[in-house]
């Protein structure tokens, strides 16, 4: 008899979420097809994380449990993308939740429209736009500068009373459904502590074809005060050594795509110098592991041509200055 074929995959990257956990997983098993797998790859946690795992395990043959030391939450989400078989696969982090309809309405969409990327909205954070392309060009225009960066026009609307958020998107690969012939080959960056979840959504944008969306919040995100976007930005250094290792995964993908992203992240740029240079005076690091930091940063040929152009106005004075110094350094 031949086994039933696989329709989703969810990866569950887990690293010392014992408090979160169990709740996390009945929120998804309620949710999810009978044809489905679970993949959820322990890093190494040193609380009850795996046994919490194992425990559910015992019960729900959906779930396959993968040990192993801790490497962070890329290669983690890496290697469950390795054993994935699902038709879709989906991402969801051990410290939240889904609703009830959140596989359901993501594969519908994607079916519905014969879509190779769906994204839906999140509690709290509606949809900013009607997603639903049918070419890579739409896709490029009207979603990528969501995730991929700040460009100058950005900036210039910022000047004019724009907020510079107003138009971005979260870009948690958790509020994603993908067909997982898209992501053949295309795996996180295990450098990256911050900001990883853009640059994959970037590559898989810069492929796909078609992407769709789902307006209804779906997905609970868990606000922690230990997670990643707060206690990596506290640390001076790591934050400094994260923005190094994006500016190096941003100029790779530009370089694959001829220079055409460049404008998409080059106001990025100069934001990153500026943390850094804040960093530096503030006392968030070494002083001399600051400049050098900056140092290394501003050694970057489009980084130097992104200060030199970065537009000023003085209706943010203290921007203006600061982008001088930068000017001066580079």
């Amino acid at each position: 008899m031949t086994a039933p074929s696989i329709e989703i995959s969810v990866v569950v990257p887990c690293w010392n979420v014992e408090p979160y956990l169990a709740r996390c997983l009945e929120s998804v098993f309620a949710a999810l097809p009978a044809s489905a797998e679970v993949l959820a790859v322990d890093d190494g946690s040193t609380d009850a994380t795996l046994s919490i795992l194992e425990s559910f395990a015992k019960d729900e043959p959906r779930l396959k449990v993968v040990g192993r030391p801790h490497r962070g939450v890329s290669a983690a989400r890496n290697a469950a993308l390795d054993m994935a078989k699902g038709r879709l696969v989906f991402f969801v982090d051990p410290d939240d939740t889904v609703h009830g309809d959140y596989f359901s309405a993501m594969t519908a969409a994607l079916d519905r429209d014969g879509a190779d990327v769906c994204v839906c909205a999140y509690e709290g954070s509606p949809l900013k736009g009607d997603y639903r392309f049918r070419t890579n060009a739409e896709i490029r225009a009207g979603y990528l500068p969501r995730v991929f960066g700040y460009s100058f026009d950005d900036v210039r609307a910022w000047y004019a009373g724009k907020p510079l958020f107003s138009d971005r998107e979260m870009a948690g690969v958790w509020r994603l459904a993908l067909r997982r012939e898209l992501v053949e080959g295309i795996r996180f960056d295990e450098t990256i502590e911050l900001y990883e979840d853009a640059m994959f959504v970037s590559e898989v944008l810069l492929r796909a074809k078609s992407m769709t969306c789902v307006p209804q919040e779906i997905y609970c995100v868990t606000a922690r005060d230990d997670g990643a976007m707060r206690s990596i930005p506290r640390d001076g250094a790591r934050l400094c050594r994260n923005k190094l290792r994006l500016l190096a995964k941003r100029r790779a993908l530009d370089e694959a795509e001829g220079g055409a992203l460049g404008p998409l992240y080059a106001a990025s740029c100069v934001f990153s110098a500026l943390e850094i240079l804040s960093c530096t005076i503030r006392g968030r690091l070494p002083r001399s592991e600051g400049r050098k930091c900056l140092r290394e940063y501003l050694s970057d040929p489009f980084v130097r041509s992104s200060v030199k152009a970065f537009p000023l106005s003085w209706k943010k004075p203290i921007v203006a200055a600061a982008v001088e110094v930068l000017r001066l350094m580079a």
